[in-house]
């Protein structure tokens, strides 16, 4: 990112932060608190008697409105000054994005007459989108080695089972408090990671991905070992206590709007890791390690650092994943959790920063649809839901087909060439 571009890129966090703290502020003024509570907790409490209201409520009509701004301002571009500067181009529409996805949880909220604090569709829909997250922040994280840096892996699993089950063990087992938990878990995923480099980059193509394989099942033999049994719970798992304000049952919205910062967060890492002078020499060792070596560069320190960034943010995935169902089970470190991001890396987008993201919510949503879709034609009841898989299948390989390089990909290389052809 340039010098000009960070001052812009700050004015607009600024006004995403204005699109959410203005609605709160509006809450926490116009709502009526619980009796007996002073200071910050009786703020809180007038904010929630606004928020969790049921059906069409002014905070749907603020949070759409802060969005439709945003949106017109992207739209407006440079034209605004140093405002549309700060909106221009993909920047904007990420922020746009963004609080698209603040609004959600009311928008519906008031589709479903329901509240997004209690039981009902909006409370069923924040769980769906808190595992899209999880998925999200998983296919960046795996986008970052294969997408950008060219290593492909199939034990990236082994980060994201390691971060559900070290934060459930260090505060089940060691009574670690929740915040050192978490901690505790991504300081696991350095040391694995630099252990996982150091051997495997040793190894080159397809052999290191078998390397990769094999050191996941490792651990996935592990978790369901019996003879650990009273440490893990072998194959059924095991579960853990974990704050109110973590418990996705009691604070589902505070959870959601915890796996939304987590992925904007590694979507940022990310961003400003690959447009950093460190990223551009990861991606001349994708292009031609060879030559990167030949102008003096140590690749393997330089793809060190990739899997490394990698495995924190999977790890962080698992953290939030374990911490979500206040549980893990060996099925995350099992090999679906490494190949669907893999998938969704593809149907998005490879080493793009949005295509990781889009292909987790297009797939993980498009999944969740087919499993409950029942088809009448004729009179005649087709259950999708018993078919779903096969269903999926061919959606993804007409993806492949239509879009070679991905949505995000493909796009962007037609919009290059639409450009060129003007100019």
């Amino acid at each position: 990112m340039t010098k000009t571009s960070r001052p812009e890129g700050l004015l607009g966090l600024g006004l995403l932060a204005v699109v959410v703290l203005g609605p709160y502020l509006f809450a926490a003024l116009t709502g009526t608190p619980d009796e007996g509570l002073t200071g910050l907790a009786r703020w809180q409490s007038a904010a929630a008697a606004v928020y969790c209201a049921k059906g069409l409520s002014p905070i749907v009509w603020l949070l759409v409105g802060g969005v439709v701004v945003l949106a017109a301002a992207t739209l407006a571009g440079r034209r605004l000054g140093a405002l549309g500067a700060a909106l221009d181009g993909a920047r904007g529409w990420y922020l746009v994005a963004v609080a698209a996805l603040i609004a959600l949880p009311f928008l519906i909220a008031a589709g479903t007459n329901s509240s997004a604090c209690s039981r009902g569709q909006a409370f069923f829909w924040q769980a769906i989108f808190v595992d899209v997250f999880t998925m999200a922040i998983l296919a960046i994280s795996y986008n970052l080695m294969f997408g950008f840096v060219g290593v492909v892996s199939f034990g990236h699993a082994a980060f994201f089972g390691l971060g559900a089950y070290s934060v459930g063990l260090l505060m089940e087992h060691l009574g670690w408090p929740w915040w050192g938990a978490v901690l505790g878990s991504l300081g696991l995923s350095i040391v694995i990671a630099l252990i996982k480099g150091f051997v495997g980059l040793r190894i080159r193509g397809l052999y290191f991905a078998l390397f990769t394989l094999a050191f996941a099942q490792v651990f996935f033999l592990l978790a369901g070992n019996r003879l650990l049994v009273d440490i893990t719970g072998a194959e059924d798992g095991f579960t853990f206590a974990v704050p109110d304000f973590l418990n996705m049952t009691k604070n589902r919205l505070f959870f959601y709007y915890l796996g939304l910062t987590a992925m904007v967060v590694a979507f940022l890492v990310v961003q400003q890791l690959m447009r950093s002078p460190t990223g551009r020499v990861l991606v001349a060792v994708r292009d031609n390690e060879g030559r990167a070596q030949m102008l003096g560069y140590n690749t393997f320190q330089f793809k060190l650092i990739a899997i490394v960034m990698a495995g924190v943010l999977a790890g962080g995935a698992g953290v939030l994943r374990g911490l979500a169902l206040k549980g893990a089970s060996p099925e995350v470190l099992g090999l679906d959790f490494t190949m669907t991001p893999l998938i969704m890396t593809l149907v998005g987008g490879q080493a793009t920063f949005a295509g990781p993201v889009l292909g987790a919510f297009g797939l993980h949503l498009l999944e969740d649809f087919l499993r409950d879709t029942v088809v009448t034609l004729g009179g005649v009841s087709i259950n999708v839901g018993e078919r779903w898989a096969l269903i999926l299948g061919v959606i993804f390989i007409l993806i492949v087909i239509v879009f070679p390089y991905g949505v995000v990909g493909t796009v962007q290389n037609e919009w290059r060439k639409w450009r060129a052809r003007r100019s």
